[in-house]
């Protein structure tokens, strides 16, 4: 699951993707695929209000979007006639109709219908796709990336991803008091006057981090350290250079650079997105590989809706399990659910790059897989 940064993107949709494509060292896809795509934990904005996070839902659950690819027309029939067979109340099938409600992610695993739809989509000329962010991690970045731009920090670019986790590593004791603190020094800009006590309380958290976990790992305590030692040293400068000329109060501005993102990087499919009209106003031309239709007339946008939201339950539970490991046994269902989960994510990677990305922290990223292969091979 690699980390694709959206960012925000350049006045060319197209110089965007390449730019994209260049940075993570794969060619931009030149397939006529159909992508297919919902959305959850969509948020619109991350912001404060008053000086405090709006809603601290938003950190809860990734942002995601995602959903089928078809690579191959000779897979629709059989996409088209299996999707009747799912449950569709109201002539529609949703998550929570397929997924079921319950808040136990075995259950989940479970349902019978769970294994229909997995099963459904895992078929030669389809594929699944999405793009997932933290928006923890995305919110507080820039921080990381201010201090690398400083010329005696250039070096460190080598480091980037490991100081961006060790960060969010610390924001993440207690990420909505670490957010709300940000705020009282006008962050995400932080003035010439408040840089110094900025610096100091990022320093105190970074501390108070070294002095409550102590790492087996001898190089993630070096790449805290390295950490602090740029926050000190930042202290002394009179700006910091991605912490100005932001929008004020503005965590995350919108979610449409994931949009842009997709139809860039793959110029010659056609995106097929469910109707969002703030989104759509967003995505202006010289692009013209996609559209936005009512989900009610599009049974591959329903199935996207349920594997984003299949998704964004599985995230949370490989979350919880990494920070409290359950040593009851998955039943056979539950595993060959998740190895199914597990095939189609690693499939669609190696299909091609652009399909799978995520901006979240190494920590997140690489736990996931590592507790997912555990749960697939008990």
């Amino acid at each position: 699951m690699p980390e694709v940064d959206s960012g925000a993107a350049s006045d060319s949709p197209m110089g965007f993707g390449e730019m994209i494509a260049a940075f993570h060292g794969f060619e931009i896809c030149q397939e006529p695929w159909r992508l297919y795509y919902d959305e959850t934990g969509n948020w619109r904005s991350v912001s404060y209000r008053d000086g405090r996070v709006r809603d601290a839902r938003a950190f809860e659950r990734d942002f995601i979007l995602g959903g089928i690819v078809v690579t191959d027309d000779a897979a629709l029939p059989e996409l088209l006639e299996g999707s009747k067979k799912l449950p569709a109340p109201n002539g529609e099938i949703k998550c929570k109709s397929v997924l079921g409600g319950s808040k136990d992610f075995r259950k989940v695993l479970r349902r019978q219908e769970t294994t229909d739809f997995l099963s459904l989509i895992d078929r030669d000329g389809a594929a699944v796709h999405y793009h997932a962010q933290d928006n923890l991690y995305y919110s507080i970045v820039d921080i990381v990336d201010s201090l690398i731009a400083m010329p005696i920090h250039r070096a460190t670019v080598i480091f980037e991803r490991e100081l961006k986790n060790e960060l969010y590593l610390c924001a993440l004791q207690d990420p909505i008091t670490f957010l709300n603190e940000l705020s009282g020094f006008g962050y995400p800009n932080v003035s010439r006057s408040k840089v110094r006590p900025f610096c100091e309380f990022i320093q105190r958290a970074i501390s108070l981090r070294q002095s409550t976990e102590r790492s087996s790992e001898e190089m993630e305590g070096f790449f805290l350290e390295t950490l602090r030692q740029m926050v000190k040293a930042a202290s002394k400068e009179e700006s910091l250079a991605f912490l100005e000329g932001n929008k004020d109060d503005s965590l995350v501005d919108d979610f449409s650079s994931h949009y842009t993102m997709a139809c860039a990087v793959l110029p010659n499919a056609t995106h097929i997105f469910d109707e969002e009209s703030y989104v759509s106003m967003e995505l202006a031309k010289p692009l013209n590989n996609y559209i936005f239709v009512d989900s009610k007339s599009e049974p591959l946008v329903q199935l996207a809706d349920v594997w984003v939201g299949f998704l964004s339950r599985l995230f949370a539970f490989l979350d919880d399990w990494m920070r409290n490991p359950d040593d009851r046994h998955l039943q056979s269902q539950e595993i060959d659910n998740l190895r199914t989960a597990k095939r189609l994510i690693g499939r669609s990677n190696d299909l091609h790059r652009s399909l799978i990305s995520n901006v979240g922290a190494n920590d997140t990223i690489l736990g996931r897989e590592s507790v997912l292969s555990f749960l697939c091979n008990p």
